[in-house]
């Protein structure tokens, strides 16, 4: 490996393609196991500046992942895919996660920095519901009002709780729980010490609500504890007079977030505003009006998939490192889980659209991609296995529609709703005898002039839910939200239909 290549801040690297070079410091991990993911090893890695990134290491690679990595210490990472960062609880506001692959190395760096890298989140902004509650935070304050440990029921299992108060040092104070070990640990440290003016960091801690106030609580597994921390915050925080107004803030999204389920016609769904899907607090199906504003080349424009399944493939590279031009490339293929020959390109566009209200990231798969281009993929793959290094290079097809209006059938899934994610899934493109309406009551949309939106030609069949959600970047599976909503359709931008759909390229004035 050569040891010119350039090292890149967290900030710039993307997933379009794996072959970055990082220096960071590994300031926290922890094991996690679930039922859908199994046994993983999660990581926080910082870079020079302070920027973090989430990590995740499947156990195929933990073992040797342990051995070359060491907390607190610098390294070098060579080689790792990239994917949205997503998640009702992310532990930090890094666009992607990073995840560990087999051609990943992991060298010490010479680098010496001792910054734990702490961005303490003011408790004003906890409060007032300035911060967003998807994202887990520093905190750091005095215990007050400390009670005693309680032993509960939680899911029919015993589990350790202890609640107190954090307070800042301007006075202001805010309700923290304490779960499982993490309640021990301070029960132990409490009966310790006898030390009347402890000082607990929480790190990676999550915002959530309790009986009308927001509390602080540890998230899982991924929480860290100290207490009375070597840092400058702690001097501070030592005797300051307690404000008995505490914060208090009800949910804003309490009572409100209700699952709807899929309607089985599209003709059948609300067009919504872009303004509208982005604060979204339910899952349903939409339309959209909207023209493209540019494609998001943080993206590669494609994949190479398996022509069975269409899952992602990984080339598996030869020990030089080269493939020979007589040799078939082979592929691993991640569904499948099996080596695989029979690999094409598939679509998986990401754009930035948008509409008299606001501007969203829209992914497009394969079925839909093909639609929209007017081509395969294949078509405007340019034959080679290398990454990408110019993501700004695109084929003219692509370019192309920029400046296209389109009525986009999107998926607003859990992923949107609870789990902090930006993009939306698109999972039909309306035209030919799919008629849209527009009632006259209703508030334009950009560059959609007479009622029409794109596309020509013959209708546009609707792909089948299930096979869309089992191509590369699904979301959630349809089978989960088969009834239909019985609620009434309230929304404000709820448009009818009139005039066919028609594509047109949008003029400068």
């Amino acid at each position: 490996m050569s040891t010119n290549k350039s090292v890149s801040l967290l900030k710039a690297v993307k997933p379009y393609k794996q072959g970055w070079r990082i220096q960071v410091r590994l300031i926290h991990s922890w094991r996690q196991k679930t039922i859908y993911g199994g046994d993983s090893l999660e990581m926080i890695f910082a870079d020079v500046t302070g920027d973090k990134i989430h990590c995740s290491c499947k156990r195929t690679y933990i073992q040797r992942t342990q051995r070359d990595l060491r907390l607190g210490e610098w390294h070098m990472i060579d080689v790792f895919s990239l994917s949205n960062a997503t998640g009702q609880y992310r532990t930090t506001n890094h666009t992607y996660k990073m995840s560990i692959i087999e051609d990943t190395k992991i060298s010490k760096s010479s680098y010496v920095c001792d910054d734990k890298f702490f961005r303490f989140a003011d408790f004003e902004e906890i409060g007032n519901g300035t911060l967003k509650t998807h994202f887990l935070i520093d905190v750091i304050g005095q215990v007050t009002s400390l009670r005693d440990i309680q032993t509960v029921q939680v899911s029919g299992k015993d589990k350790k709780k202890v609640e107190f108060r954090l307070l800042d040092s301007s006075g202001q104070s805010i309700a923290c729980c304490l779960w499982g070990k993490y309640a021990e640990q301070l029960d132990d440290h409490r009966q310790q010490t006898k030390d009347p003016n402890m000082v607990c960091l929480i790190r990676f801690a999550k915002i959530g609500f309790y009986r009308g106030e927001v509390q602080v609580t540890n998230a899982f597994d991924a929480s860290l504890i100290l207490f009375n921390p070597e840092l400058p915050e702690t001097l501070g925080l030592t005797n300051v007079e307690h404000n008995e107004l505490a914060l208090a803030l009800i949910d804003p999204k309490k009572e409100k977030r209700v699952t709807r389920y899929q309607a089985e016609d599209w003709n059948d769904v609300d067009i919504k505003s872009i303004s509208e899907i982005n604060m979204a607090t339910m899952e349903e199906d939409c339309k959209i009006i909207c023209s493209i504003e540019s494609i998001d080349t943080d993206w590669s424009w494609f994949y190479q998939g398996h022509d069975s399944c269409k899952k992602r493939a990984i080339l598996i590279k030869s020990n030089s490192g080269n493939l020979a031009s007589n040799e078939k490339p082979v592929f691993w293929c991640t569904s499948c889980r099996t080596n695989v020959t029979s690999v094409s390109p598939k679509f998986k566009l990401h754009l930035v659209v948008k509409d008299d209200t606001s501007t969203c990231k829209l992914m497009i798969l394969d079925t839909i991609g093909k639609v929209i281009v007017g081509c395969e993929a294949v078509e405007l793959w340019d034959g080679s296995y290398d990454e990408i290094e110019d993501p700004d290079v695109l084929p003219q097809p692509i370019k192309d529609l920029v400046g296209l209006s389109f009525c986009f059938g999107v998926t607003l899934g859990s992923e949107n709703v609870s789990g902090g994610s930006e993009i939306f899934l698109v999972s039909q493109v309306l035209s030919g005898d799919k008629l849209l309406q527009i009632e006259t009551n209703s508030e334009p949309i950009t560059h959609v002039t007479d009622g029409s939106s794109i596309m020509s030609g013959g209708e546009v069949s609707a792909p089948e839910k299930n096979s869309q959600s089992s191509e590369e970047g699904s979301s959630t599976p349809f089978s989960k939200r088969k009834e239909k909503d019985q609620l009434e359709q309230t929304s404000t931008s709820k448009k009818i239909c009139t005039k066919a759909i028609k594509m047109e390229k949008i003029k400068d004035d």
